[in-house]
């Protein structure tokens, strides 16, 4: 069996799908976070940046000998802008014989991973933009079989659903103009935003309120249940990308009407407008008549299945 040393944030459940995925492929997966993303952790970077990358850095060291005494066939990257450019040349150095392979799921614009691409023998990008300015390999997010397997039969309590982090206020704004049109056509709505500590005050004292926003991560289970529970799913970035959002990947892999302001889905191979609506400019005006029609095109969404992306990623 392959040996596979898999490096990445520990975000949700992904983590524990994609290396069985990787499993499912015949490879034995030791999984190493990149970085403690938990509330103190985040609260030492942003109060004693310089004391943290010293800690980040040791901490990679670490990570560094402990891999070296295993020969690793890949090595996989879920981002790596975290590890310091040093340290990426050390860990390269200790497994000599191994592939090494990126894969983004952040655009450049949110994280400037270039400088480390020359470590890499394939690096992977979720946004098309990117991958053409870079020269490097582009393949859009996945969704795990709990999002194929979606009762569509399911009662629909809400008529649209979001759920996102609240990282900037383009994105708040978005959402609260979406809110107020739905209140006034009667179209039942359900958002869970997470926010930070810091942007909760932001948006208390400034007066902005919109019901669902919370200090608490929705749960994944409850993302699928959502799902179930509603008509259709509003999608818009958090940051500027080219790239779907891993909401719009899963909801199409649902079987779910997207309402989305990435107009790239229009050229796309598997659009159809009974299933898919763009807005420009933030004009909801098209919402009630596309939630009214409804589904009757074919889509095999099997090519975004998480299975489908480890395969493409190690090819």
């Amino acid at each position: 069996m392959s040996r596979m040393l898999f490096i990445g944030i520990n975000y949700y459940a992904y983590i524990g799908k994609i290396s069985a995925a990787f499993s499912r492929q015949g490879y034995d997966v030791d999984y190493r976070e990149i970085e403690d993303v938990g509330f103190w952790s985040k609260t030492h970077k942003k109060l004693s940046p310089a004391a943290y990358r010293r800690r980040l850095d040791h901490y990679h060291l670490s990570l560094i000998d402990e891999a070296a005494a295993t020969r690793y066939d890949v090595v996989f990257f879920l981002q790596c802008h975290h590890f310091s450019y040093e340290n990426m040349q050390r860990l390269r150095a200790s497994q000599p014989k191994a592939r090494f392979v990126l894969y983004n799921w952040d655009s450049l614009s949110t994280h400037d991973y270039r400088p480390w691409l020359t470590h890499f023998d394939k690096a992977v990008t979720f946004d098309p933009k990117d991958a053409a300015d870079l020269d490097i390999t582009y393949l859009p997010l996945f969704a795990t079989r709990d999002f194929f397997e979606v009762d569509p039969a399911a009662t629909k309590e809400f008529d649209l659903y979001f759920v996102g982090a609240i990282g900037t206020m383009h994105r708040f704004n978005a959402l609260k103009k979406l809110h107020a049109f739905c209140r006034g056509h009667g179209i039942r709505t359900h958002f869970h935003l997470k926010c930070s500590p810091v942007v909760m005050v932001k948006l208390l004292l400034g007066r902005q309120w919109l019901p669902g926003l919370s200090l608490r991560s929705i749960g994944f289970a409850d993302i699928v249940r959502l799902i179930e529970r509603s008509r259709a799913v509003f999608d818009f970035a958090n940051h500027a990308q080219s790239g779907y959002t891993m909401r719009f990947i899963e909801n199409m892999c649902a079987g779910q009407k997207i309402i989305t302001e990435n107009a790239r889905v229009a050229a796309e191979s598997f659009y159809s407008r009974d299933r898919f609506l763009v807005i420009d400019n933030l004009d909801f005006s098209g919402i009630p008549e596309f939630l009214a029609a409804p589904v009757t095109s074919e889509l095999d969404a099997e090519a975004f299945s998480v299975d489908s992306w480890t395969r493409d990623l190690l090819e």
